[in-house]
């Protein structure tokens, strides 16, 4: 239930771009210059839609009344999901969500349109749950639905056989619903077999209505099967060339992502063993804020796993991979030179994250997870050395992080929860008490430097972060009772 509700969430997907500001929804504001891409989307998609569907009607209906009749309803269906995105998706008002979602609905009515003409292939071997399954995954659920039931019903008009309309939508809706479980490409194969599996239901039920014959049903309940295991397999193949060259991140992606096989990962495991285990710990910490607020909890886990990535540069110039040995490389240079070695891992960071085609919610999480913070230790070092003429050309934005700060609640987060790692492990007790004083010291912290002013993080918000830490860290302090040498003793 709770993988379902963040799933249903309109959570960020694609990559960053500049959002549409929040307006209230007014029908004079789509006649706006700003929107002039959106305008030229719409018509793109019901000249396209039009051309496709009026070559692969009937001979029937090839009279001009006909196509001008199938030209409006084209229209109309274009026209009503684009208000619905203006109302209730305006955060896919980018170029990239309305590209891939024309493309998409493109794709199938060309791939309907051609299984039309095609006289020994059956109508109900259309694939429109090809398209409520990817736009469930890279979109919501919702969307889909409302695109699938508008294209089932100009499949069912333009082939004339209003016995398809049944069948269409329901696999169609299906698709969209089983989609909402699929956390990894196998189960885009069990999605298909449900879509088929409710296919052979409807196709059932219309061919008794339809006092079929049972030798005229069992074939058509195959093409329907056929459609529903098609339509998975359609897209299995197409999923991960999208999540590349759009950018989208699904779950699937990111479950992909946090194999520590995967390259960045298994790196960071071998060069810098003790900024592997600190992010782990991260993650756990992050994971759990994450879920107390209902933010995308799977993102926020991913993103601290490569939240300090960077380190694999330089990693023997930082603390947690020193182990035992006494050298800290540190002594060697000026306080300002290790300075920006420490602040350089977000950049390094940043770059192996591109390099490595990372999603770009996960590079803002790199990119962010420090903001514009205070290197205190070697600021500290800096004025205690200098004399009294370095002192007064000493500068706090000198050691400080390049920013930006947190843009999203996930950033935010990793932010919150790898200051809270790193004064747990600093600490000299490890009580109840002085676990919640040092996680109420790191957020009040944050606070007061203003790190989280441009995050959409409310007091309530953070103050459940801020307990969800504390049990976590809690979690992880544990005694363990010891033999007495005596039975040890006795027992040998």
């Amino acid at each position: 239930m709770k993988v379902m509700k963040n799933r249903l969430k309109l959570i960020k997907r694609f990559e960053k771009e500049k959002t549409p500001q929040e307006e209230r929804f007014k029908l004079k504001n789509l006649f706006v210059e700003k929107h002039l891409s959106k305008w030229i989307w719409g018509i793109g998609l019901v000249v396209g839609l039009s051309l496709v569907f009026l070559l692969s009607s009937p001979k029937e209906a090839a009279l001009f009344i006909n196509k001008a009749g199938m030209i409006i309803l084209i229209t109309l269906f274009v026209s009503i999901s684009s208000l619905y995105l203006f109302k209730f998706w305006p955060k896919f008002l980018l170029f990239k969500p309305l590209s891939l979602l024309g493309i998409l609905i493109i794709s199938t009515v060309i791939i309907g349109g051609i299984i039309t003409v095609l006289p020994q292939v059956s109508n109900y071997f259309i694939p429109l749950a090809f398209l409520s399954i990817l736009v469930s995954l890279l979109f919501v659920p919702a969307l889909s639905i409302m695109v699938t039931l508008l294209l089932a019903i100009l499949f069912s008009i333009s082939t004339q056989s209003l016995e398809i309309l049944p069948v269409l939508a329901v696999g169609g809706m299906v698709g969209a619903y089983s989609a909402s479980f699929v956390h990894q490409r196998t189960d885009l194969t069990k999605s298909g077999l449900y879509v088929g599996l409710a296919n052979v239901l409807v196709i059932l039920a219309v061919s008794l209505l339809a006092n079929y014959s049972v030798s005229e049903i069992i074939p058509l309940t195959l093409w329907g099967m056929g459609s529903g295991l098609f339509s998975s397999i359609l897209a299995t193949v197409v999923l991960p060339y999208l999540e590349t060259y759009f950018g989208v991140i699904t779950d699937i992606k990111l479950l992909e992502l946090s194999n520590f096989n995967s390259p960045l990962l298994n790196r960071l495991t071998l060069e810098a063993p003790g900024t592997h285990h600190h992010t782990i710990m991260v993650a756990s910490l992050a994971e759990a804020g994450a879920e107390a607020i209902g933010a995308n909890y799977l993102l926020t886990r991913v993103g601290a796993y490569y939240h300090d990535v960077g380190k694999i540069i330089r990693p023997h110039f930082f603390f947690e991979n020193a182990g035992l040995s006494k050298n800290n490389h540190h002594d060697r240079v000026r306080p300002n030179i290790s300075s920006i070695i420490v602040t350089s891992h977000v950049k390094d960071g940043v770059e192996l994250a591109q390099e490595n085609r990372l999603p770009q919610a996960i590079i803002d999480i790199i990119r962010e997870h420090h903001g514009t913070g205070l290197i205190a230790y070697f600021y500290r070092e800096a004025l205690l050395k200098g004399n009294k003429r370095d002192k007064e050309s000493i500068e706090e934005e000198n050691f400080r992080y390049p920013g930006p700060k947190p843009q999203t609640k996930e950033s935010a987060i990793v932010m919150l929860a790898d200051s809270a790692e790193a004064a747990f492990r600093f600490a000299p007790r490890k009580t109840l008490k002085s676990i919640e004083a040092q996680v109420n010291k790191v957020i009040d912290n944050k606070l007061k430097d203003g790190q989280l002013d441009e995050c959409n993080l409310t007091l309530r918000e953070i103050s459940r972060v801020r307990d969800a830490f504390t049990r976590t860290l809690i979690g992880i302090v544990h005694t363990r009772g010891r033999y007495p040498e005596e039975m040890l003793v006795r027992k040998l």
